[in-house]
């Protein structure tokens, strides 16, 4: 088996054990239900609102240090950090360990670059479009895995709510064992590049062993100092170039947007549907079967959009969004509101593949879509920040009120990408006619 292929096969691995956590669809039930004393208020306004900040704090400094440490470390960071996610919420029960529970959460989902970008440092560049497609289908299988399993489980009463997390914490000890396994990183992507080191070890040729070994400690500090400075000097000129760049600026204002406005509605998703239920008097619940129907059709939507990139105007796809949401909202029906979800999560994942393959198509430099990706999913979880401060914790919204925002915000981002691409071909037009 040639060595690249064998690497990829063992981050797979990891990325879909990781994903196992059949526990997510039914989370609020369980945060709910009997084995805590907590209302609902508490977990949309004093709960989940951590989970978003500490995601967002550390994403920054998780995406500082990633390529400094070569990615392995983080990969197995994350691990661990799923394992004490997951034995809190077994073996807690109160309100303060609950939101201790949900930074542990931000620094599980912040480590998860790792797991995407570690590929891009292992492999050689004419892999990278295959090894990309291979970490996602392992992603996408591992959530279809849990969906299935959360539904057939808690319907056919194998297990409750809690013991659900009995699977999703075993999975990601799993997962962090299998991570000991990676193939350590000798070169990354801007902080221990190849040419540097080949550079380093040149000059350190040279010199008679006494006079290296007594200015080694000098060296180290200027060889550390020296690779800060290139590092940071590459990733500004590689950001500059990039957003300096019409296309890549608003297809990147759209992957940021959209990003924030589905993990808005995905986090509070639950709460809604919990509510609907409860005023139907409707207690069954097909949170599970919901998630894995929106993981499959999303990652056909992400194919469609993979071979149909000439398609670029996303707005009656951002148009089509916001309407489902609003029915899946207004209409006193959870099977109304499950489909309004699941549409909004098919469409996002074609926006998001479309929008990846939009800024990929006009960057130059191979390093520098990591760059670009990792910034653009900041700015979208900071965006999502701000949404939860303005809509949960400001105005301290219902959670319906939330979903009719979500909608217009959807129905906002499609009119202006619509006006934006109307002014384009006119100026295209008049470009056109003076020629």
């Amino acid at each position: 088996m040639q060595a690249w292929l064998k690497v990829t096969l063992v981050l797979c691995l990891f990325g879909t054990l990781r994903e196992i956590r059949p526990s997510e669809p039914f989370v609020t039930e369980f945060l709910l239900g009997e084995w805590r004393n907590i209302t609902e208020e508490q977990l949309n306004r004093d709960i989940y609102p951590v989970g978003t900040y500490s995601y967002l704090s550390q994403l920054v400094v998780v995406f500082l240090i990633t390529d400094f440490l070569r990615f392995k470390p983080v990969i197995i960071l994350s691990g661990l950090s799923g394992i004490s996610v997951y034995a809190v919420l077994l073996w807690t029960s109160s309100l303060e360990w609950l939101q201790v529970s949900q930074f542990l959460y931000g620094m599980y989902m912040a480590t998860e670059v790792a797991y995407l970008t570690y590929i891009y440092a292992k492999v050689d560049s004419s892999k990278y479009p295959r090894v990309s497609s291979y970490t996602r289908i392992a992603a996408l299988t591992g959530r279809f895995l849990s969906g299935v399993s959360a539904q057939l489980l808690t319907h056919f009463k194998l297990m409750n709510f809690r013991d659900l997390n009995y699977i999703t914490f075993s999975a990601q000890i799993l997962a962090t064992f299998w991570a000991v396994w990676l193939p350590s990183v000798q070169y990354s992507i801007y902080f221990h590049r190849r040419n540097s080191i080949e550079n380093s070890l040149q000059s350190n040729i040279r010199p008679p062993l006494e006079k290296r070994l007594s200015a080694q400690p000098k060296q180290d500090k200027q060889t550390f100092r020296s690779n800060v400075i290139e590092a940071s000097t590459l990733i500004t000129r590689h950001a500059r170039l990039a957003y300096t760049r019409p296309k890549v600026l608003a297809w990147s204002a759209l992957y940021a947007i959209a990003l924030a406005l589905f993990v808005q509605a995905q986090t509070y998703i639950q709460l809604l549907w919990k509510q609907i239920q409860d005023e139907s008097d409707n207690p069954v619940a097909y949170n599970g079967a919901v998630e894995a129907l929106q993981t499959l059709l999303g990652a056909g939507g992400a194919f469609i959009a993979s071979w149909f990139t000439r398609a670029s105007n996303p707005a009656p796809v951002a148009a089509i969004q916001g309407v489902a949401l609003f029915l899946g909202t207004y209409v006193p029906n959870v099977y109304v509101s499950y489909a309004g979800y699941v549409v909004m999560g098919m469409l996002f994942h074609y926006t998001i593949t479309l929008a990846s393959a939009k800024i990929a198509g006009q960057l130059s430099d191979e390093s520098c879509f990591g760059l670009i990706f990792g910034i653009n999913t900041l700015i979208g979880t900071g965006l999502q920040s701000l949404l939860t401060v303005i809509l949960i914790q400001t105005l301290k919204l219902p959670i319906a009120s939330q979903y009719y925002c979500l909608s217009g915000l959807f129905l906002i981002l499609a009119a202006g990408w619509l006006l934006g691409w109307i002014i384009h071909m006119c100026k295209h037009k008049q470009l056109h006619v003076v020629n």
